[in-house]
């Protein structure tokens, strides 16, 4: 660094003023400075950036630690390997100069010479660890990442020389590599020592180890752990092998290998002396799931065992373990015994407790009930509870004991014992005076707000360490960094009362100096500032410091996010360096499956629907571009499509209609007060039970977060939307959809959704409420107008005492209403009837409520539920509007990824908001199996009608990924 030696020329030395000789730079301190220029090699700048960070002001005395402080702050940046700093006269005055010598950071990565690898395959080994433009630092841990793919494809001489190019204007560097990748290692002699099972030929042919072929170590050895799975899978548990390979050829060309294969014996299980479940055996001995037989896991199992009949009340279970060998067997026996089934025989007994009633201790000893099986552990447990109850009502002192007290058996087989809980309470502890000492920048009032504990509460050890760290928070969050809080209880009055005493030694405040925002190539500094919670001059406080790097990663623009202090020798001010790593702005996905859903078709006699199952090939494509002009703004663009039957031809006879979805939307994150602006333009072909449908238009939507949990929505939506009807057309003059087969709609809605959920994709505990209303209308450019309001409600609740079985339920319900309107009348073909009008006041198909299917009435099929008025004369239904539905189900874990759960759901459609009729409502009930994939849970339902009516399939089969809500 050049830094010692730029400041001795500017400041000591004589100095050149550019070319001319310049007075001792001794006169210029104290100088005023008249100007202070900007250079990057030899190219003046001005960056607001950068003059943000010099301390040296125009108008004040030259100061040496304001230099240095400005070259601490400027070196932070991580943009330049050296600042130099250089001083003339100036009419009385001084000019200061800052010369930057810039850090070319590294823009692109090349791979040159001989790669014998694919340059793919080298691009995604680098990028996958260090990113696409390594950092220079790391130059030398990519070599070595490099060195070491090329030695697992068995390219042992392979050289790997890193090469940067520095270029200007603007600056950057080409970070390449230059390969030569040498001879491709092949097996010389190969050879299997050990005990193998096969002969030594066919396992090196197995494992791609025979001789003359290229040797690759990481894939040899993968094959050689399948091998020694296969062996495992066939009960021999102790199976192992290796690879050792010989020092390679002078020239790399080859490598002799010898591979060491100990099979193991055969290992079977055996159970002798008293059963057990044969359902619980291979979680009890899980030896054939974890594929080994050491000793721990024996040992683990034998304790399983005990636990597992101790938990049914056979107290002094025991099942020990023996090994035996016979050839290649070997044997594990455990032995079990039993021994007596142990009751309670009247309860447990609970003596010496005066402070507190034994009302209050009852729930704490539900699992001591008299006449159930006695477990060891439940008293334990109870008696843990009464001493954590005790202590928190200020018993410190407690001392708890409990005693089986075994009794003599009354029948054969089974014992009893007579529980006993002894307290010895000792003194109640009172919070006396709380006083601090050494908080001379925070007041008492503010440090007691934070604290749990008062005068008068019970004393309780657990809230006096957490008081203590709450004290400690509040300074650190004050910017306190070297605080510490030491806070010592006081016992008077015999242990009734306990004085706290905070000692407080604060140290230094430190404030924000400068914010630094370094790796953001795209990115406006604005964006990443409005996300921090920490301002310069204000104090650097560890909460404020974390959370604002947790909201800088959930903006979803960085790989990575570094928020840290830095220290430039100045106690009570730091500079705050923010480092991000930016995310590729472009992201692309694509997809495709298959679809299977039952629907309703008009292939009966006369055109009637019946259901039928419908596979429709599918796939997606979706483009995005994040960050736009580095403000956050994004914009994508998805599309989905799918190949359906037509109407006329047997369900899954030929494809000839085209299912498809265009959506193109656009983001910005802080318009007009909300928190995210969002507009977004469709265009789509769809497929429902009763009609096909072509859709356009566009969303233009606002989201503001108004609390913990709470979000507002407002949109404005404008579109048309053609239906083709299934089935008979209505001979309902007035019929909407008859009267407007394309109907155009301008509505303005609102939202209101309130999110407790601890988990979006699978809930345990929370709710989820939401309130949703919107208005369309004549006035606001569209051709009918009506009101539609729909609310829900989820609620989650994990069942005590269970193993995460999960109660969810949902309550939901739609209404709406038409705006009348008088349009004129049309026939069948949709021509005009001269001087016939008919007021028309329903909703278009597109817009009513449906009910049925798998994620609203399971059992049905899509769209099926409904009163009689809502289904057309073929059978088809025509919706409502209004529409109740109820779901409720118990979601059971049963084993890893898999669980299970049986549901209840219920509801229906009406034609009028006047028809609800609760005594109409339909339901069904049935059962499924869930599988918690990496994409989400995979769900397989079966659901069974309640009240099947005639011409009714008895239950549907639904398959899908996600909850059903």
């Amino acid at each position: 660094m050049r830094l010692a030696a730029a400041l001795l020329i500017a400041l000591v030395l004589p100095a050149v003023a550019w070319a001319q000789p310049r007075p001792p730079a001794a006169r210029y301190v104290g100088r005023t400075v008249a100007a202070v220029d900007m250079v990057i090699e030899g190219r003046p700048v001005d960056d607001p950036a950068l003059r943000d960070l010099i301390e040296t002001q125009v108008g004040r005395p030259l100061s040496i630690g304001e230099v240095r402080e400005s070259i601490a702050h400027l070196f932070s940046l991580g943009r330049f390997q050296d600042v130099q700093v250089d001083a003339e006269e100036a009419g009385g005055d001084v000019r200061l100069r800052f010369n930057f010598i810039p850090m070319h950071a590294v823009q692109r990565v090349e791979f040159r010479g001989e790669l014998g690898l694919s340059e793919g395959l080298l691009r995604r080994t680098v990028t996958e660890r260090f990113g696409p433009t390594p950092q220079a630092g790391r130059i030398a841990d990519v070599v070595r990442t490099l060195d070491r793919l090329y030695r697992d494809r068995g390219y042992l001489m392979a050289v790997v020389r890193p090469v940067t190019e520095v270029r200007h204007d603007p600056d950057r560097t080409v970070l390449a590599f230059q390969i030569e990748h040498g001879p491709r290692a092949r097996i010389g002699r190969a050879e299997v020592v050990g005990a193998p099972l096969e002969a030594g030929p066919a396992l090196l042919k197995r494992i791609g180890a025979t001789p003359g072929e290229f040797y690759e170590p990481v894939a040899i050895q993968g094959r050689l752990s399948d091998y020694v799975d296969s062996l495992k899978n066939k009960g021999r548990y102790e199976a192992i092998a290796s690879m050792r390979p010989a020092a390679p050829a002078a020239d790399g060309s080859t490598v002799d290998l010898t591979v060491d294969v100990q099979p193991g014996a055969v290992v079977t299980i055996a159970f002798e002396g008293d059963p057990l479940p044969s359902d619980k055996l291979k979680d009890l001995v899980p030896i054939e799931r974890e594929g080994s037989a050491d000793e721990d896991l024996l040992e683990d199992s034998s304790q399983r065992i005990e636990q597992f009949l101790q938990e049914e009340g056979y107290w002094k279970a025991r099942a020990p373990f023996t090994r035996k060998r016979a050839d290649d067997r070997l044997t594990i026996v455990f032995t079990v015994r039993r021994g007596l089934l142990y009751r309670i025989a009247n309860g447990v007994e609970i003596r010496g407790n005066r402070g507190i009633p034994v009302e209050t201790l009852l729930p704490l000893v539900q699992r001591l009930r008299a006449n159930d099986p006695y477990v060891s552990s439940n008293l334990a447990a109870a008696a843990g509870a009464i001493a954590v109850l005790y202590r928190q009502q200020g018993y410190a002192q407690v001392k708890i004991e409990a005693a089986e007290n075994e009794v003599n058996p009354v029948r054969a087989g089974e014992g009893l014992v007579s529980p006993v809980i002894v307290i010895s309470e000792g003194p109640q502890t009172l919070v006396g005076d709380v006083t601090f000492a050494g908080n001379d920048s925070v007041t008492a009032a503010e440090l007691r707000s934070v604290l749990r504990l008062a005068k008068g509460d019970p004393y309780f050890e657990q809230n006096v360490a957490l008081d203590r760290e709450a004290v400690l928070s509040r300074y650190l969050n004050l910017g306190f960094a070297a605080a510490d809080v030491n806070l010592k209880p006081e016992l008077a009055d015999e242990g009734r009362r306990a004085d706290l005493r905070f000692f407080i030694l604060e140290g230094p405040q430190t404030l924000v100096d400068h914010i630094i925002i370094v790796g953001n190539t795209r990115t406006d500094p604005q964006v990443i500032r409005r996300e921090l919670l920490l301002r310069p001059g204000e104090p650097l406080g560890l909460e404020d410091r974390v959370a604002s790097q947790r909201r800088l990663g959930a903006l979803g623009l960085f790989r990575r996010v570094s928020v840290q202090a830095l220290s430039h020798g100045e106690e009570d001010r730091q500079d705050v360096l923010v480092t991000v790593e930016e995310s590729l702005p472009t992201s692309i996905g694509f997809g495709g499956g298959l679809e299977v859903s039952k629907l309703l078709r008009p292939t009966g006699t006369g055109g009637e629907a019946e259901e039928r199952f419908e596979f429709s090939p599918r796939g997606f494509f979706d483009i995005g571009r994040r960050n736009l002009g580095g403000k956050n703004r994004s914009v994508n663009l998805y599309t989905r499509f799918s190949l359906r039957p037509d109407d006329e031809a047997d369900a899954g006879s030929r494809f000839g209609f085209i299912d498809y979805r265009v959506v193109a939307t656009y983001r910005q994150p802080r318009l007009l007060g909300a928190n995210e602006a969002t507009l977004t333009g469709a265009l789509e072909q769809g497929v429902r039970s009763s009609f096909n449908f072509a859709r356009k238009g566009v969303n233009a939507e606002l989201n503001r977060r108004i609390g913990q949990g709470i979000r507002a929505t407002a949109r404005y939506s404008f579109g048309t939307t053609r239906t083709f009807i299934k089935g008979a057309v209505e001979e309902d003059p007035a019929a909407i959809d008859r009267l407007f087969p394309q109907v155009r709609l301008s509505s303005f809605s609102g939202a209101l959704a309130r999110d407790t959920r601890d988990d979006l994709v699978e809930p345990g505990r929370g709710t989820f409420l939401s309130a949703e209303g919107s208005v369309a209308a004549r006035a606001l450019g569209g051709q009918v107008g009506f009101m539609k309001t729909y609310l829900q409600g989820f609620f989650f609740a994990r069942l005590p005492g269970s193993r995460g079985v999960v109660f969810a339920s949902r309550v939901a319900l739609g209404l709406a209403d038409g705006f009348q309107r008088t349009v004129q009348a049309t026939d069948a073909t949709g021509e005009p009837i001269p001087d016939q009008f008919v007021i028309v006041e329903d909703l278009p198909a597109s817009e009513r409520f449906f009910a049925g299917g798998d994620t609203t009435i399971r059992g049905f099929a899509l769209d099926t539920v409904g009163e009689p008025s809502t289904i057309s004369i073929t059978g088809f239904p025509k919706g409502g509007n209004a529409v109740t539905i109820l779901n409720a189900e118990l979601r059971v874990p049963v084993w890893g990824d898999f669980g299970a759960v049986v549901f209840v759901d219920g509801g229906n459609v009406f034609e009028r908001v006047t028809h609800f009729n609760v005594g109409e409502l339909r339901g069904s009930a049935g059962f499924g199996v869930r599988y918690r994939s990496p994409i989400g849970p995979v769900r397989l339902d079966v659901g069974f009608k309640m009240d099947r009516r005639e011409g009714e399939s008895r239950h549907a089969i639904h398959f899908s990924i996600g909850h059903a809500f």
